[in-house]
């Protein structure tokens, strides 16, 4: 637990920036989490914040709502957890009902799409630049480079996250040789263990009668929250079966726009249940397809966070989170190669981000000026 005397009102702000101009998904994200929360205003260190991505990756569900719950319960109690989850996604929920109302009334958003045209090479450029901050603080020895190279081959071939980070964490512990000198414990593998009992029950709260398409649509979003693991990406290929296929809720090319302004918009990808929720009720089904989402990780994750005080003080859980952050630089860096190829497509991206990167590594500049600077780029070049 930080120190530092921390208000609600502080983490609320906190959250809500990093909301705001969180692009680049759900590591791109942990990048400005870290510079606000650790780098800045040091309420936590990396340990901690390693802590946060394993049992986030852990977890069912978005793992950038999973580590800032995290955070928030360390840095505040439960009160903490709810407001910096709420302010996390409060812009990207604000704005994609924005976009769904303008797309259902009007049927595009080509303003839009020309905005974030100018953002996404920026966003490869914060990437470069997290992914060098992150690396040169973690990746101190051979070992921590061999876990990031592992990490970053994993991901690059398309491998699962969750089992990436479990398996670099597994090599920290092999590294570390304490494996040789601690007895199994049983308590800790209970802990590990933990979300995969609670996806094992696939459950989903009952309505009445009378509201029967809302308690429709929590029951489809409360269960992809609860058994879909690695994240927004995790839960297209579910979201389509569901809301496409099965009840034609949205029609195929609604369902790609849905996952396009998910991926163009701040906060994690799966605030595209908050569009298809306006789609299927109005604000109140994204209200409710949110919650439904974002919910049960969080409700397992108080579970999670008790069953590891218990364990985490021993050396073999500490060699495991040493393994964490390597992994986290390692996946960051093939996470910057991915959008750059989609969002640098000509000469001019690639000049602004080159631009974006130089200007963060030599003048410190704040990410949400760059984004704004990229913003207004787009509006005004062809």
């Amino acid at each position: 637990m930080s120190k530092v005397r921390i208000s609600l009102r502080d983490i609320a702000l906190v959250f809500a920036k990093v909301g705001a101009i969180g692009f680049g998904g759900g590591v791109g994200m942990l990048a400005l989490i870290r510079q606000e929360v650790v780098a800045r205003r040091k309420w936590i260190d990396d340990d901690e914040l390693a802590t946060a991505v394993a049992m986030g990756q852990m977890l069912p569900g978005p793992f950038v709502s999973n580590y800032a719950e995290y955070i928030g319960y360390r840095l505040k109690g439960w009160q903490g957890m709810v407001v910096a989850v709420g302010a996390l996604l409060l812009p990207g929920f604000v704005l994609m009902c924005l976009l769904g109302f303008l797309y259902f009334r009007y049927g595009g958003v080509p303003v839009v799409e020309r905005i974030f045209s100018g953002i996404q090479p920026v966003v490869v450029g914060v990437l470069a630049w997290a992914t060098w901050s992150i690396g040169r603080q973690n990746i101190k020895n051979w070992r921590g480079g061999l876990i990031g190279l592992v990490a970053a081959t994993a991901l690059f071939l398309r491998g699962d996250v969750l089992l990436v980070v479990l398996g670099c964490g597994v090599l920290g512990i092999v590294f570390s040789g304490v494996w040789r000198t601690q007895k199994p414990n049983i308590s800790g593998s209970a802990v590990l263990l933990l979300p995969f009992f609670f996806a094992a029950q696939n459950s989903a709260p009952v309505l009445p009668v009378l509201l029967h398409k809302a308690g429709e649509l929590a029951l489809v979003f409360f269960k992809m929250g609860t058994v879909i693991f690695g994240g927004g990406f995790a839960a297209i290929p579910f979201l389509q079966h569901e809301v496409v296929e099965l009840r034609h809720w949205l029609t195929p090319k609604e369902f790609v726009d849905a996952v396009a302004l998910g991926q163009m918009t701040p906060g994690p990808v799966a605030i595209m249940a908050t569009f298809i929720g306006y789609r299927v009720l109005g604000f109140a089904g994204a209200l409710i397809a949110t919650l439904g989402t974002f919910l049960p990780s969080a409700l397992m994750l108080i579970g999670l966070i008790h069953g590891y005080e218990k364990v985490k003080a021993k050396p073999v859980v500490q060699a495991f989170l040493a393994g964490v952050m390597p992994a986290v630089c390692g996946m960051l860096f093939v996470s910057t190669i991915f959008i750059a190829r989609t969002a640098i497509m000509g000469f001019i991206p690639a000049i602004i981000s080159v631009a974006a990167l130089i200007l963060l590594l030599r003048l410190r500049i704040e990410p949400v000026w760059l984004i704004i600077i990229g913003a207004v780029l787009g509006f005004i070049l062809p």
